[in-house]
């Protein structure tokens, strides 16, 4: 009886053993016809086991089948019994895969109870996007505000993915000229880098609290009011209504001088 007793568990273990050992490949569309995507899982390693709950960590080959890029896509993975039944689940994830290339990703899982077969559910599917590319952006000085397309992107310096096209990029920062420059990505290119160089204002700027923005010649700063000549029209701001002036080059040591103007 104690023989027979120790053979049962030492048989199943090996079956156990067996399910883990062995590749498996799973596609998506699994239905065998215009398959995207080929997932290659390796064997997958038992790492903890609480409470009937055991955790698997793993790799897989993901390979991009088709010959566009896929810019992400994530899978479920789900863990199924021998009749079916989901026992566990885990999740893949590949992001920036080019047409016809390989790469190796993490696999984790969770199952109660043993698995015989996975399976593929998506949840978040490649698109017709193109797969952006990384771009350096800086500026000279840095902390300019970068606009993409008419769309705000941040603020210099910074990496910012770029969809391959042609594209307009904007630069402002206060107390310079804005600057503008094209931009053009070719499909599959590699990371690259953009700098741009902004000139000093000759012009002094008035900033209101209502974000109205003055480009002129400031005459006077007071306690009480800002007076500055816009495009050879003399204009008095009352102080509250300005939020801060910023004095062009030109007069930037005038302004340093001068008891009555300075930068608020």
């Amino acid at each position: 009886m104690r023989k027979r007793f120790w053979i049962l568990p030492v048989l199943l273990f090996g079956t156990a053993l067996s399910v883990l050992a062995a590749d498996t490949v799973l596609t998506w569309p699994d239905n065998g016809e215009g398959a995207v995507l080929r997932f290659t899982l390796g064997k997958l390693r038992q790492v903890n086991s609480v409470s009937g709950q055991t955790d698997y960590l793993g790799e897989a080959v993901a390979e991009n089948l088709g010959a566009k890029a896929i810019p992400s896509a994530s899978f479920y993975l789900y863990l199924l019994d021998k009749n079916g039944n989901r026992v566990g689940e885990g999740y893949l994830e590949i992001t920036n895969l080019p047409g016809g290339q390989k790469a190796k990703i993490p696999v984790s899982a969770h199952a109660m109870g043993s698995f015989a077969r996975m399976e593929l559910k998506p949840q978040h599917l490649p698109s017709d996007e193109p797969m952006k590319i990384k771009m350096s952006i800086t500026s000279v000085p840095p902390g300019a505000s970068v606009m993409v397309d008419s769309q705000p992107s941040g603020v210099t310096p910074q990496i910012l993915p770029v969809a391959p096209g042609k594209h307009t990029l904007d630069f402002s920062k206060e107390g310079y000229t804005p600057a503008s420059t094209p931009l053009e990505i070719a499909e599959n290119a590699m990371p690259g880098s953009l700098q741009i160089e902004l000139s000093p204002l000759t012009l002094d700027t008035v900033v209101l609290r209502d974000g109205t923005v003055l480009l002129g010649s400031v005459i006077s700063v007071t306690s009480t009011s800002v007076a500055v000549n816009v495009k050879g029209k003399a204009t008095r701001l009352e102080r509250t209504r300005v939020a801060r002036v910023v004095f062009g080059t030109r007069n930037q040591a005038a302004a340093s001088s001068s008891p009555s103007r300075g930068k608020k």
